[in-house]
């Protein structure tokens, strides 16, 4: 998946599973709490959409506060992510 589909998939799910009505098309500069008015309970829960949505693994132990800087900073750490089929098990 293209960068740009990832952004817009997530985009998605911020609409759609976090109901964000309000949603701006997103751009990667977007700061996710003070552009996007995202919060520290919505981010947790950004995050298990992500997991199900991309089938991602997010290990607890890698998630530093400054993926949540901006929306090209969350799709960075996306990218460096281990898909679940390839977890080992």
């Amino acid at each position: 998946m293209i960068r740009e589909q990832r952004m817009n998939k997530l985009g998605s799910i911020m609409e759609q599973k976090l109901q964000m009505t309000q949603l701006p098309r997103l751009e990667e500069a977007h700061r996710l709490n003070e552009d996007l008015r995202i919060d520290s309970v919505m981010m947790m829960q950004l995050l298990v959409w992500i997991e199900m949505e991309f089938g991602l693994l997010i290990p607890e132990d890698e998630v530093d506060p400054r993926v949540f800087q901006t929306v090209g900073t969350l799709l960075d750490f996306m990218e460096q992510l281990t898909p679940v089929s390839s977890a080992g098990g």
